[in-house]
């Protein structure tokens, strides 16, 4: 009897994937874990009763990761008897992402099936994380479980149990969740407004958009934590909208209808929104910027540049010319340097509509603030146009503009650049401020011509720009001689026509492979200046010293001694408390370029003396002692990649904390916020950053010294600590391997000197990666 060749075909696939499986499931009984990972994928991939019997096994096994992927596989190849198993493995998990992952297969297999099972565990010990698995599980849910126990748990005295149970109502409550919303959004609790909010944004439910709405139009102040959660849900339920024309309408609508209002509380709503819209599929940028209309008349100059700023998100058709009318005609220098930046964002001084209008502004306006952001942006590479509009700001008079024009003159790279430098250096002879910015502007300059003038510089008696022309000198030559002229003139002399700057596309790869993954923080560091403040209240150094990050230690009334370098990183330990002489150094070092970062206090004692304007100290009614959970407020930002683990929880341990209050939201951006900060202390605003002059600026609430284990409580074995570890501290699998049998896993102290928390580090390092990538 002849076979057909499709049979034949057939028959032979059946036997390979037979024997594939068996030889995948053979590697499930494996000693080693990555083993198991690899036959994990091969089965993840294979619907069979056998494959699923395979996977399930593995839901106890002793590697997390093991487990994690073995959840994952089984929601793509099992059957609803496997759901039971996950949702237990939801609840009983040893860490989140095991719980997310189990919970997010439970809910692909038979929701219906395990929410009832889940609900009856919002009790006790397993509450917490059977609220986590009916977030994700009733969503996927075709009937409506009884919903009386989250309304019941909403009493209960601990906030994070009640924010849960709010978040699982509205998502569980599909037939009325308009009205469970606007019962939630009237909580006394703040806690559980952002989660009904959070809710909100994942149920993606288009019949919350009319309440969403009423709550952002709403005459009352707006704790800023849950207005960005409401712009969040507002957006996403207008997606659910089916009709495409009433998605938009609706969208552009809410726009107009808040920047529009008389109140100014409300009006600037309007931009925050708009910004939200930026880059979605749900309106045209030139409708947005239309509807921008009222926010950019109104009688408030911050509404005003909250709106102008979001010009420079719409793409140079639409925002461009509107900008610069503003920038040249508004009355506020607020909004006129917003205008600016958004149409320098829009149409870049690259072009010749941009570089026009950066020069015409520069002679124009009247404020050394905006001058100084015009400057900073005419230093690009190559910009010829710029040359002459830069050496005429070298006489500006105020000192910082000066300072940023010598800066962007050497980042043009011109070769007509470094005779204007060089003679800023030699006439300031009592001013080390225009010295210091020579030295700068020669440095980014990057010319073997200005070599000689450099190492002039080894002779100043100012320590910052000695340090300065010493540190270029090292990095540029690879030549590590000591910090004096005589050395260095003799090895140039020396070297003749061998001697040679690092190419610049040598510089270049070098930068380059700080993007990659993988690379540690302590090459990301290298060759930088990195200077801490030396404080009573927190103490990074600590942390420098364990990842073996080189760094220099000052203190209060000898910063200017120590000599910053605004090539590199000055740390503002928590209490940051400078002396009045530490003032002005450590403005030269933010606008000439310096990267500052501050910890707790420092946001009073030490950003707001340098960086007046755009942050300071939210005043609380008691001193903040507390630990709280933290979530990333610009989720999409650069900045807070790898900040947030998957299924990762950074605890912010807050000690006399100064929580941060916004004063310009146009210029700042948020990057990590708490709930139960806001609602117990006022204020959710954790982390927060923002430019001045050629240099940035970083705040955080925490302290670093005291992140992690060492004030963990609770933890009474290894595998406590190890899990804590995971879920907070953002420790990988991979990390976790190599050190999970360790004895000092045995005590909390022993194991913080090992296992250090750098999730609000990584923040930190983020910055630094980016510029140095940039090649700043």
């Amino acid at each position: 009897m002849k076979l057909s060749l499709a049979a034949c075909v057939s028959g032979s696939l059946l036997a390979f994937l037979a024997v594939h499986s068996q030889s995948a499931q053979d590697k499930l009984k494996s000693k080693d874990p990555l083993e198991r990972l690899a036959a994990i994928e091969e089965l993840g991939v294979e619907r069979s009763e056998s494959a699923a019997k395979a996977l399930a096994k593995l839901l106890k096994d002793d590697d997390w990761e093991v487990m994690e992927r073995a959840a994952e596989a089984l929601g793509k190849v099992g059957g609803e008897k496997d759901a039971d198993d996950l949702a237990d493995l939801a609840v009983e998990g040893p860490v989140r992402r095991v719980r997310l992952a189990a919970a997010r297969s439970a809910a692909a297999l038979d929701a219906d099936g395990v929410a009832p099972g889940l609900i009856r565990k919002i009790r006790g010990d397993t509450a917490p994380a059977a609220l986590d698995a009916l977030a994700i599980v009733l969503p996927a849910c075709e009937k409506v479980p009884p919903l009386r126990p989250f309304e019941v748990l909403l009493r209960d005295k601990d906030g994070r149990l009640r924010a849960g149970a709010a978040q699982a109502w509205l998502l569980g409550a599909r037939n009325d969740r308009p009205e469970v919303l606007k019962g939630l959004l009237e909580s006394e609790h703040l806690m559980v407004r952002a989660a009904a909010l959070d809710g909100a944004t994942n149920a993606n439910d288009a019949t919350l958009v009319e309440t969403i709405e009423m709550y952002l139009a709403s005459d009352s102040v707006l704790d800023p934590l849950l207005e960005r959660r409401a712009r969040r849900a507002f957006v996403a339920s207008v997606r659910a909208i089916s009709d495409a024309a009433q998605r938009t309408k609706t969208a552009l609508d809410a726009v107009a209808a808040l920047g529009g209002s008389s109140g100014a509380v409300k009006a600037a709503r309007g931009p925050r929104l708009a910004r939200e819209l930026v880059g979605t599929d749900l309106v045209t940028m030139s409708a947005l910027g239309e509807r921008l209309g009222g926010a950019l008349a109104h009688a408030d100059d911050g509404v005003r540049a909250q709106a102008a700023a979001v010009l420079g998100m719409l793409g140079a058709e639409v925002g461009a010319q509107r900008a610069r009318e503003l920038a040249a005609s508004d009355k506020s220098v607020r909004v006129r340097r917003a205008a600016a930046t958004a149409a320098l964002a829009v149409q870049g001084v690259d072009t010749p509509e941009g570089l026009a209008f950066a020069l015409e502004r520069l002679k124009s306006e009247s404020e050394a603030a905006a001058r100084e952001d015009l400057v900073v942006a005419l230093g690009r590479r190559e910009l010829e146009g710029a040359r002459e509009a830069l050496i005429g700001a070298l006489e500006d008079p105020d000192w910082r503009v000066r300072v940023a024009a010598a800066v962007s003159l050497g980042k043009t790279r011109l070769e007509a650049a470094r005779a204007p430098l060089e003679a800023l250096y030699t006439k300031n002879a009592a001013d080390w401020r225009m010295r210091g910015a020579a030295v700068a502007g020669l440095a980014h300059l990057y010319q073997s011509a200005a070599v000689p003038a450099v190492i002039g510089a080894l002779d100043d008696a100012e320590p910052m720009v000695k340090r300065m022309a010493h540190g270029w000198l090292v990095a540029a030559t690879a030549q590590n001689l000591e910090p004096e002229s005589t050395p260095w003139r003799e090895w140039w002399t020396a070297a003749g026509s061998r001697a040679r700057l690092l190419d610049i596309q040598e510089l270049d790869e070098r930068q380059r492979r700080y993007g990659y993954d993988g690379v540690s923080m302590a090459e990301i560091y290298r060759g930088l200046d990195v200077q801490v403040l030396e404080s009573r209240g927190d103490h990074i150094q600590k942390l420098l010293t364990h990842l073996d990050i080189p760094h220099g230690m000052t203190r209060a009334g000898i910063v200017r001694a120590s000599g910053p370098d605004p090539r590199g990183v000055f740390v503002a330990n928590c209490t940051g408390e400078i002396e009045p002489a530490d003032t002005e150094p450590l403005e030269f070092f933010l606008h000439a370029g310096g990267y500052l970062f501050g910890s707790c206090w420092a946001v009073e004692e030490t950003i707001a003396r340098i960086a007046p304007g755009y942050v300071r100290r939210l005043p609380t009614r008691d001193e903040v002692l507390d630990r709280v959970s933290a979530y990333p407020a610009a989720p999409e930002s650069p900045y807070v990649e790898g900040v947030f683990a998957p299924g990762t929880v950074p605890l912010y341990e807050l000690q006399g904390a100064y929580l941060i209050d916004v004063l310009t939201p146009e210029r700042v951006e948020v990057l990590v916020d708490s709930p139960e900060a806001a609602e117990r202390w006022g204020g959710g605003e954790l982390a927060a950053w923002f430019r001045v002059g050629h240099g940035v600026v970083l705040d955080s609430v925490n302290h670093f010294d005291v992140q992690g284990l060492e004030m963990a409580q609770g933890l009474k074995k290894p595998v406590d600590r190890q899990a804590y570890a995971v879920d907070h501290m953002g420790l990988s699998y991979d990390d976790l391997r190599e050190n999970r049998n360790e004895s000092y896993w045995g005590n909390n102290h022993r194991a913080a000197q090992v296992i250090q928390d750098l999730s609000v580090f990584r923040l930190v390092t983020n910055f630094v990666r980016l510029r140095r990538l940039a090649g700043d």
